[in-house]
């Protein structure tokens, strides 16, 4: 009962700070030693391989050492806490499960967006946008701004916010912070291009199948967290035709049913570089997005956020309750 209290206290006060106050700085964030061995690990591996096949055996020596130290140091960091003292322990809990969620920076990122375009300063939306999505954002008008910021919204309500809490509620902070890890890995590395294709290859494959089950939840959190039965069922419909409109396996899920949801049209052609590149529409009967649906997708994001939160907390709390998940 103790570490079942304890657990679900740390996750609940976790997920305000994160909601509050949003990441930590960007120069106290641990995920930057993370990025740091991983740049280290990349260095080595080009200068040791230089066939792809001997890239790609170097990506999953990657994947695996990263991952795996990342678990054992958070593990072992959690354990010895604890045994030190409770309180410690219980503020270091708080504090690792607060710094694998980036649901609030997301909310703050996208609420600049709208900002942005609500003073009626299209650079400044665009700017704002950037932050977000890698697509080029200095051509884009403000249907496409809005539309950048809702995509990028949803896709990354599953991995910034869904995916650490399913892996805590699972494993606690090791297990979520093994996820981040994965999942900076792939934002690192995990371009399908000439210079990732086969280093990035096993991060990203990681990250596909870590990502499998918090992407299909996220996808069933957003249909809950519609108002109205006609909402509900156009997410439904939507989800279950465009699904798999992405070139990833799970981004598309929370895409979908947000985009059924607010009754939205998200995908097509957007510059990257120096070329374009054509994604599927989704929802293709859907209202191009404005600016004034960046504040609808904010308020499904929120209600999606307590969802989140309060499922994860009760499953949290009976894994620990029945002797499961992550041991004291």
């Amino acid at each position: 009962m103790e570490r079942a209290l304890l657990f679900t206290a740390a996750l609940l006060a976790a997920s305000l700070l994160d909601f509050l106050i949003g990441d930590p700085p960007r120069r106290t964030h641990p995920v930057r030693l993370i990025g740091g061995a991983i740049t280290m690990q990349e260095k080595a591996a080009r200068r040791l391989f230089k066939s792809p096949a001997g890239l790609k055996a170097a990506g999953l020596l990657i994947t695996i050492l990263t991952g795996g130290l990342v678990f054992t140091l958070v593990f072992l960091l959690q354990q010895g806490t604890y045994r030190y003292s409770v309180p410690a322990g219980l503020i270091l809990e708080t504090y690792l499960l607060y710094i694998v969620q980036a649901g609030g920076d997301l909310r703050i990122h996208v609420r600049r967006v709208r900002q942005g375009l609500e003073k009626g300063s299209l650079s400044q939306g665009r700017a704002a946008a950037a932050m977000l999505v890698s697509r080029d954002t200095a051509a884009l008008d403000e249907s496409g701004v809005s539309r950048a910021a809702l995509e990028s919204l949803f896709e990354n309500s599953a991995d910034g916010l869904v995916a650490p809490l399913f892996y805590a509620a699972l494993g606690g902070p090791a297990l979520a912070a093994l996820y981040k890890a994965v999942n900076t890995m792939d934002s690192m590395l995990g371009y399908k291009n000439e210079q990732y294709g086969e280093l990035g290859f096993f991060p990203a494959r990681a990250d596909d199948l870590f990502s499998y089950l918090p992407a299909r939840l996220t996808a069933l959190l957003i249909l809950l967290a519609s108002f109205g039965r006609s909402a509900f069922r156009r997410g439904v419909g939507v989800l279950k035709a465009d699904r798999y409109k992405h070139a990833s396996p799970n981004s598309a899920w929370p895409e979908a049913a947000a985009a059924g949801i607010l009754n939205l049209r998200f995908g097509g052609t957007d510059r990257y570089g120096a070329g374009f590149i054509n994604r599927p529409l989704i929802n293709e009967r859907g209202n191009k997005p404005v600016p004034e649906d960046i504040d609808r997708g904010l308020a499904l994001f929120n209600r999606v956020s307590f969802l989140a939160v309060i499922t994860t907390a009760v499953a949290a709390f009976l894994l620990r309750l029945n002797g499961g998940g992550y041991p004291l």
